[in-house]
């Protein structure tokens, strides 16, 4: 008859404490793969490599333009005489703000987090954006040529021409309580050491890769004001003639684009792992997003031309033509999370939590 031997005497000595139920609990772990970390070092700790800056704003960012264009062209002649007045006027005028708090920076690429125990361990993931205020833009155009020819008197000829050519830019760029993107190629884990201890799964949290999350509270206001009013006069005295001819072309740009509290993209190719993990794991995921507040756009455009004749025993011949565009455009974004990466991996093989810890204590 075989000899039957306690079960003690056939696990390995590894450590000073041998006593019987962590034996036990020991000899059932002998059924899960034995890559099992047993013994991992344990302590807080925080481990960060490559990873975007946080961006935090707190108070209010304000711009206010002002901008006015009114040229003046005049021709006018007394009896027996004559006038010419020619003027052409080219005006570019950028109110155009950009206005960007509370950035986090873009996390880098080819980066190794090693951390034990309950730290959390960072790779390449883009730091948080937080905003906390207002952003207000303020711009105001005004464009008011005037031309005017005046034949006074007998035999007088007055020629007034104006030509003008204007863009303004009043578009206003808001960005506030972006986080930034995750690099690429990262990874986070714990390390290789082992040490006899009492830990057999690690509670921290691991991110390869994580795009930053975005906040804003607040709110983001922008106002246009675009005043388009030319002025086009001729008046002929008896026996005289007048001509006025003026042609105006303008833009006027007053497109928006707002946008706060949007999460960063995820990188790709980053590795989020380890082998009995109870924490956050994070490989390539985009950023939350979270906006709390208002935004506010105002495009206010007025166009009143006036073109005036008046022959006053004379002759008056007055001619306008005018090209105006308004673009009013707003583009508003809140509150949207990043986009996943691609081809992460996130490795934490919790499934076998469950099932060893009933082991150990079956």
């Amino acid at each position: 008859m075989a000899e039957s031997r306690p079960l003690l005497e056939d696990l390995p000595k590894t450590g000073t404490d041998q006593h019987l139920a962590p034996n036990v609990a020991a000899g059932h772990l002998a059924l899960v793969p034995t890559w099992l970390p047993l013994d991992v070092a344990s302590g807080p700790s925080h481990n960060s490599a490559g990873s975007g800056g946080d961006g935090i704003s707190e108070g209010v960012i304000s711009s206010n333009a002002l901008a006015v264009f009114m040229p003046s062209n005049a021709a006018i002649a007394g009896p027996h005489s004559s006038a010419d007045a020619f003027q052409g006027n080219d005006a570019l005028i950028n109110q155009h703000p950009t206005e960007m708090a509370g950035i986090g920076g873009n996390g880098g690429s080819g980066n190794v987090a090693i951390g034990s125990g309950e730290g959390a361990s960072h790779a390449g993931t883009g730091g948080n954006g937080v905003f906390y205020g207002g952003l207000v833009s303020t711009e105001v155009a005004l464009f008011a040529p005037v031309n005017t020819a005046v034949a006074a008197g007998p035999g007088a000829e007055a020629h007034a021409d104006q030509s003008n050519n204007a863009m303004f830019l009043q578009g206003a760029t808001q960005i506030g309580g972006m986080g930034g993107s995750g690099g690429d190629h990262n990874v986070a884990t714990h390390g290789s050491s082992m040490s006899p201890g009492t830990a057999l799964t690690l509670t921290g949290d691991f991110y390869a890769g994580h795009g930053g999350n975005g906040y804003f509270v607040g709110s983001m206001v922008d106002v246009s004001i675009a005043i388009f009013s030319p002025i086009n006069i001729a008046i002929g005295a008896a026996g005289g003639s007048a001509e006025a001819h003026q042609t105006n072309n303008v833009i006027f740009d007053q497109g928006t684009v707002q946008i706060a509290g949007i999460g960063g993209n995820g990188g790709g190719f980053n590795l989020s792992s380890d082998t009995i993990f109870t924490g956050n794991h994070a490989g390539g995921g985009g950023g939350d997003g979270s906006s709390t507040g208002s935004m506010v756009d105002v495009n206010f455009g007025y166009f009143h031309p006036i073109n005036i004749a008046v022959p006053a025993g004379g002759t008056a011949d007055a001619q306008q033509v005018d090209h105006v565009l308004y673009d009013q455009h707003a583009l508003q974004l809140a509150g949207i999370g990043g986009h996943g990466g691609e081809g992460n991996l996130t490795d934490a093989h919790s499934a076998l939590v469950d099932d060893i810890l009933s082991f150990m204590h079956s």
